[in-house]
């Protein structure tokens, strides 16, 4: 047998004498085909810890491990030159990544645990040269795919599910070079004419699980159930955008090591859509994201315990939503919304984000906190309704606080793994401190300020306006500080179909609001307020009619301690007010499209019949905004005390005191409307309570008919100067007031009205506001 190998070697050895290199050309006339074909099977690993130091701190990766999703899966790697281009052509197996803990050395707490499974592809046609053309390298006609992805974040035991993920991002004439930066090198890649697409088809909730409680045994075998409403999802999301501009990536964060990134990105004539039963969707979305200076990526400690921090000393994000549309895609266009956003550190007014293991402190040792910091200067919001434009111009903001994001569940239906019912366990007290259903965002000692000089119609540089004041129904001040605490859970799944419910309990305090105020900060203030607001089981849905959002069960307190005219800390002090609020079935609905053609002044369906009631025929377009604000007042059924006033958190009630005695609540004069409500006024269904208090309002930005008072007989400017145009109405079928008290501080209340009924109202009015100049 010892023959064989021998003569094998025989064979072999002319051909061993021949051997030499081959190019793609040689190889390719001896096989048929070009290059290098990797297929791997298994590919399965895993790690410990992955650990990344930086400035003594470290973030750690625990139990990370990852392998084909189907066992003798394989994936398949191609590598060829063609046309003096390198070709790298993958596809890739069904993939599965876990990560069991996400932590930072030395804190007990953890970010949570992290699942993924997915499929990867694509297709990359590099060659030499950069943007110079001398180093680094070119990327063009070039994808990459994931697909078939689903994302598991588990909090505690608790799962958020994204469902049905896929991005494809196509690159063209792009380079990655290395190039000098203000802080050294940085790895920079021009992103040429690019291209990204991306849609998930559902964001849902699992709190079926949860981690087992302390001293509790498992049950051994029993079942691993997920919620019945683990179906439900917060709805989808579809984009396409064409993006340019580049992405610069270095050492050095704001102190000492860290990661430095500078953005320089540009979209152009993009889509961006949500979808529920109806769409919310920008037709041409175009904007930038622009940091001079970069964001900084640092690992830090402090004595709270290290966390990782995002710091920005300057940041500008414009973005312009084009042909954008609420509600049914075949409905008139809201036209286009443009924001201009400059976040600038000035001082101890900075921009950064401090990330913390841990969410609540009642929510388990896994979650999210983030200490935050913001500083927004000279920013504007614009909104353009067939050609014409409106500026809320001069918005700024800035504040500090603490935010919380957990997975919760709450104890409602009996104790149970991972629920919390604090120390008052009624879901439907003001105090309850439990935890609800759902992602759970806690705000706590957020202080802030916001404000906006006015209106500017026409420019960006037009003359300074009013109108501002038409948005307070809507409970937008034109300047607001304050102190926020509180929480909002929310739950996959609308009032119907896909969309948020929400429960939600927020406490403002030590509050400024404007009402109307000039250039100087001068005008009506509600000051030294206090606000507290409760919803329980409100739902916000996308429809066909548009933006729908219902309150659910509400109730509400807003103590004024002074109502003052001037200066919001030194102005005259008009008295305190107080607005108590129980409503049940209200709702605010957004839609594209205004007023339309209608008659000012007169009465008519056209303009011949306007004309002739004398009035005037406005054709303001088919943009617009479209606003529907219902309340439910309910009447409180607990009695009315006699002779004193009632302190029910659940009752609708307004008080305005005067007279007190060095400012102290509650020692001067009170005139109290007590207990009022709205009715159906059905005499077969007295307790029928569905139609409510209506205000419809119909925003565009409008040519109007001005006359100039001070010439004599007041001619008409010409042409018709552009304003916000704001076309309202008012309707309800009954309001009802329990009684009207009086109360002094020594005598007591006393009821002076009792039972009154207001009906069948229907007030119709047509604002435009102008440039005084």
């Amino acid at each position: 047998m010892a023959r064989y190998p021998l003569l094998l070697l025989a064979l072999l050895s002319p051909l061993a004498q021949a051997m030499q290199a081959l190019d793609d050309q040689s190889l390719s006339a001896v096989s048929g085909r070009d290059g290098i074909s990797l297929q791997t099977t298994g590919g399965a690993w895993s790690a410990s810890s992955i650990d990344y130091g930086q400035d003594g701190q470290t973030l750690s990766l625990k139990g990370v491990s990852s392998q084909n999703q189907l066992l003798g899966s394989s994936s398949t790697t191609t590598i060829d030159v063609q046309d003096g281009r390198l070709h790298v052509q993958h596809s890739g197996a069904a993939q599965m990544l876990a990560i069991d803990n996400i932590e930072l050395a030395g804190s007990n707490k953890s970010f949570g645990a992290f699942r993924a499974f997915y499929t990867l592809g694509g297709s990359l046609k590099l060659s030499g040269g950069g943007a110079s053309g001398v180093s680094g390298f070119s990327v063009d006609d070039s994808q990459l795919s994931l697909s078939a992805a689903t994302f598991y974040y588990r909090d505690n035991g608790f799962d958020l599910i994204v469902q049905g993920l896929s991005f494809d991002t196509y690159l063209n004439n792009a380079y990655v070079d290395i190039v000098s930066g203000g802080s050294g090198q940085e790895v920079k890649l021009d992103l040429g004419s690019s291209r990204f697409v991306a849609s998930i088809a559902g964001i849902g909730l699992d709190l079926a699980h949860g981690d087992p409680i302390p001293g509790v045994p498992v049950t051994p075998g029993a079942p691993d159930l997920r919620d019945a409403n683990a179906g439900r999802s917060f709805g989808q999301l579809h984009m396409d955008l064409n993006l340019g501009g580049s992405l610069s990536i270095g050492s050095g964060g704001a102190s000492g090591e860290g990661l430095r990134i500078k953005p320089n990105i540009s979209i152009s004539n993009s889509l961006f859509q949500y979808q529920d039963e109806g769409v919310l969707r920008a037709e041409n979305f175009a904007g930038s994201l622009i940091s001079n200076s970069g964001i900084t990526l640092d690992l830090a400690q402090d004595g709270q315990g290290s966390y990782a921090q995002l710091a920005f000393s300057d940041l500008k994000f414009n973005a312009t939503l084009g042909g954008l549309i609420m509600g049914n895609p075949s409905n008139q266009k809201l036209g286009s919304l443009a924001v201009d956003l400059n976040f600038l550190d000035q001082g101890a007014r900075q921009n950064w984000v401090k990330l913390r293991p841990g969410g609540d402190s009642n929510s388990g040792l896994k979650g999210i906190s983030a200490d935050a910091s913001w500083n927004m200067v000279d920013s504007s919001l614009a909104l353009t309704d067939n050609g014409n434009s409106m500026w809320f111009s001069g918005l700024r903001t800035h504040g500090s606080g603490q935010f919380t994001l957990d997975i919760t569940k709450s104890c409602a239906a009996g104790v149970s793994a991972g629920c919390y019912a604090g120390s008052n366990s009624d879901l439907n007290s003001g105090g309850y401190n439990g935890h609800f259903d759902g992602l759970r965002l806690g705000l706590n000692n957020v202080v802030g300020s916001y404000s906006f000089d006015g209106l500017r119609v026409g420019s960006a540089d037009a003359p300074l306006q009013g109108g501002t004041e038409l948005l307070v129904l809507m409970e937008i001040f034109p300047a607001y500080d304050f102190t926020l605490n509180g929480q909002i859970t929310l739950q996959p799944g609308g009032f119907s179909g896909d969309g948020l419910r929400y429960n939600a309990d927020f406490y403002i305090s030590e509050a400024n609001a404007a009402v109307t105020v000039d250039e100087n900060g001068r005008g009506l203030w509600l000051a030294g307020s206090s606000y507290e607001m409760h919803y329980r089981d409100g739902s916000l849905d996308v429809s066909n009619n548009g933006v729908e959002l219902r309150k659910g069960t509400y109730w509400s307190k807003l103590d004024v301690g002074d109502l003052r005219w001037g200066d919001r800390h030194t102005g005259t002090s008009l008295g305190r007010l107080v607005l108590k609020r129980f409503e049940q079935g209200s709702t605010l609905a957004l839609s594209s499209g205004g007023a339309g053609a209608l008659c000012v002044g007169g009465s008519g369906s056209s303009s011949a019949a306007c004309v002739a009631s004398g009035g005037r025929w406005e054709d303001r377009g088919d943009e617009g905004l479209s606003v529907k604000l219902k309340n439910v007042f309910v009447r409180d059924g607990s009695g009315n005390p006699a002779n004193a006033v009632s302190s029910n958190d659940k009752r609708n009630q307004i008080i305005l005191e005067t007279d007190r005695v060095g400012g102290v609540n509650g020692t001067g004069s009170q005139l109290v409307v007590d207990n009022f409500h709205t009715s159906d006024a059905n005499p077969g269904n007295p307790a029928a309570n569905s139609y409510g208090f209506n205000v419809d309002l119909n925003l565009d930005v409008a040519p109007t008919r001005v006359c100039d008072k001070s010439a004599a007989g007041c001619p008409v400017v010409s042409p018709d100067p552009l304003g916000f145009a704001v076309n309202a109405r008012v309707h309800f079928k009954e309001m009802n007031i329990d009684r009207v008290q009086h109360v002094h501080p020594t005598g007591g209340a006393v009821t002076s009205m009792y039972g009154v009924k207001l009906q069948n109202a229907d007030i119709r009015a047509n604002l435009t506001a102008t440039p005084i100049n």
